[in-house]
């Protein structure tokens, strides 16, 4: 496979700041939040069938229940909503002692519990957190002092854990107990040079490489598991946030993107900047997203 893959346009959706992409292996779609937006997309593999549902508060991240519920982390905590009802339910606030933060990335781990964090609003100042939940009202501080929790996702055996504050262009990898839950040992697994952006949201493929996507960078960067650069996806929009692996054979990446903050002048150069690209992928699969396995407090 080349060096470098160029993405094209698969849903000229033009979110505010599409986020939090993931792929839906039953019902063969696509669901992602545009988290300024206030909204919850879907479409199917080949950007078709495309919904939106509108929510009060703005969603960062979310997980599918084993009952095809959805656990959302939105601004203020964590609420649980049921597509077949339209009935939301708030579970939990999060850091309502901080009104400049937000809940921002999240994914489950390999046992099923949800893993997410916030971000400060203001100046990206070291104030939120990431947590773990898997059940009951109160969400267990895994990482303290965060200024943009991004990049959250496992190894294939779940041994390993890896996270980015954005604010300070690395990612991290954690040795992870994944019976308890519990991180430790933290390593520099990838620093981002100025010219690439800002570490963003990222996914494991089954090989175990991580693909991070740079904010401000143009693409998604493919990381071997011992942190050495491997495959490019190059895009034609600045504002990269996600990547996930989707597609009846998990060959395809899609990837999220945002137009948040721009000028007149950057939509005119980027005018299909917030929407939803995919690249092919010869020979490299991704694995299925995890469930929520907790148990929620409805």
């Amino acid at each position: 496979m080349p060096d470098t893959v160029r993405a094209r346009l698969l849903l000229d959706c033009r979110n505010i700041l599409a986020e939090g992409i993931q792929w839906h292996a039953e019902q063969r779609k696509l669901y992602w939040t545009d988290i300024h937006g206030r909204a919850l997309w879907s479409c199917n593999a080949d950007g078709g069938a495309a919904e939106k549902i509108a929510f009060p508060k703005r969603i960062g991240s979310f997980a599918f229940t084993e009952r095809d519920t959805i656990l959302l982390a939105h601004e203020d905590g964590l609420a649980h909503f049921d597509p077949a009802t339209g009935r939301l339910t708030e579970l939990l606030e999060v850091e309502p002692e901080i009104p400049s933060t937000r809940l921002n990335d999240g994914r489950c781990d390999r046992e099923g519990r949800f893993i997410f964090g916030g971000l400060d609003e203001e100046s990206l100042r070291p104030l939120s957190a990431v947590y773990s939940y898997g059940a009951g009202k109160n969400p267990r501080l895994l990482i303290g002092d965060v200024g943009c929790t991004n990049s959250l996702c496992f190894s294939p055996g779940g041994e390993d854990m890896y996270f980015a504050d954005s604010a300070n262009r690395k990612i991290f990898r954690y040795a992870y107990e994944r019976k308890s839950g519990t991180p430790s040992g933290r390593t520099v697994f990838a620093e981002l040079s100025g010219t690439d952006g800002a570490p963003d949201g990222s996914c494991v493929d089954a090989e175990g490489a991580v693909w991070n996507a740079q904010f401000e960078g143009g693409c998604v960067q493919r990381f071997l598991a011992d942190g050495t650069r491997d495959i490019r996806v190059e895009l034609p929009v600045s504002q990269v946030t996600l990547a996930c692996f989707g597609g009846d054979n998990l060959d395809r990446l899609y990837i999220a993107t945002a137009r948040e903050g721009f000028t007149a002048e950057r939509e005119r150069m980027q005018p299909t900047a917030g929407g939803i690209y995919v690249a092919d992928l010869d020979g490299i699969r991704g694995l299925p997203e995890e469930r929520f396995r907790g148990t929620l407090p409805i």
